[in-house]
C-alpha cells in the first residue's frame, strides 16, 4: 500500500499542525497504510467514533474545533477511497463491509462522504445531512483537507456553509451568457439560400439568428422563417445555457485535475525529502 496515495488524500499533517491533531493524523496514516486496507477502514471509523464520543461527553468547551477536526478526518477517509487503484478499491470494499456489519441502508446514489458521515455520527438524519452537505460544498469548492477547519470557521460554521447550496438560480442574462458558447461550437449544418439571405436584415446587432424550422416526413428540416428579434435570440441562447455550463464545468474539472497533479507531485517530493 502506498504512502503516496495517503499523502495525495491530504492525510499527512503539515509540520506546523497542532500537536494533538498532528499525532492523531499520523496515527490515521499508519492505520490506513497497513497491509490490509479492507480491514483498516473499519478500525479507522471506530477510532473516529471513539473520538466523537469523547468530544460529545468531555470536550464540549471546544466543541466546534473538535467537530471540525472530526469532519477533517472524514474528508481524509473520503479522499483516500477515491480512485481506481487497488488501495482505494480495498478501502471502499472495507467500508461496504463495515456498513453491512452495522446494518446501515444507503441508496446507490448516496455520496461516499455521506456514508462516512453516517458511519461516524450515527443515524440522526438531520445531523448527518448537515455535516455531509457542508463537506460536499467544501469539496466542490476544492477546499483541501488541511484547510477544512479554517474554511468552516471563516465561513461562519456548518449552517452558513450549508446555505450556499440554496444560492439564487441563474438570471436570464447569466443563461444567455452561458448559451453563447454554442455560437463558437462546430456547425451542425451549413445552408446557403437566396431566400434566406433576402429575409436576413443586416441592421440586426444580434450575434445570431433563430431559424424556425419543421421536420418533414422525408427526414429533412424545412426552414420557415428567419427570426432576428432580441428576445427570440436571447431565449434560444438561454435554452442552450446547459451547454455553456458543461463547458465551464469541464474547465473547472481540468483546473482541478491540474491542481491535484501539482499536489501529488509536491507530496511525492516531500516523501522523498523525508
Amino acid at each position: 500500500m502506498s504512502d503516496t496515495k495517503v499523502l495525495e488524500s491530504g492525510i499527512k499533517p503539515p509540520n506546523n499542525a497542532p500537536i494533538e491533531n498532528k499525532t492523531y493524523a499520523e496515527s490515521m496514516v499508519t492505520l490506513l497504510t497497513r497491509s490490509n486496507p479492507e480491514k483498516a477502514i473499519a478500525e479507522a471509523i471506530e477510532h473516529l467514533i471513539e473520538k466523537k464520543n469523547n468530544w460529545e461527553t468531555n470536550e464540549l468547551t471546544s466543541a466546534n474545533d473538535i467537530l471540525y477536526g472530526l469532519l477533517q478526518h472524514c474528508q481524509m477517509l473520503n479522499n483516500a477511497m477515491i480512485g481506481s487503484d487497488s488501495m482505494a478499491k480495498n478501502l471502499r470494499k472495507g467500508l461496504g463491509n463495515y456498513i453491512e456489519l452495522k446494518g446501515y441502508k444507503f441508496n446507490d446514489s448516496t455520496p461516499l462522504i455521506t456514508k462516512i458521515i453516517r458511519c461516524v455520527f450515527g443515524v440522526d438524519r438531520k445531523r448527518v445531512n448537515a455535516y455531509a452537505t457542508a463537506l460536499k460544498i467544501a469539496i466542490s469548492e476544492k477546499v483541501s483537507v488541511m484547510d477544512l477547519p479554517k474554511y468552516l470557521k471563516e465561513s461562519g460554521g456548518i449552517e452558513e456553509v450549508r446555505r450556499k447550496i440554496n444560492k439564487p438560480t441563474k438570471t436570464m442574462a447569466d443563461k444567455v451568457k452561458l448559451g453563447k458558447a454554442v455560437l463558437q461550437s462546430d456547425a451542425i449544418a451549413s445552408i446557403q439560400s437566396d431566400s434566406l439571405n433576402a429575409l436576413y436584415s443586416t441592421s440586426s446587432t444580434n450575434e445570431g439568428v433563430v431559424l424556425l424550422a419543421t421536420k418533414e416526413d422525408d427526414g429533412s428540416f424545412a426552414i420557415r422563417q428567419v427570426v432576428q428579434s432580441n428576445s427570440a435570440v436571447n431565449s434560444a441562447l438561454a435554452a442552450c445555457s446547459s451547454i455553456g455550463a458543461e463547458k465551464e464545468k469541464a474547465k473547472e474539472v481540468e483546473a482541478g485535475f491540474k491542481a491535484l497533479e501539482e499536489d501529488r507531485l509536491a507530496a511525492q517530493a516531500a516523501l522523498k525529502a523525508a
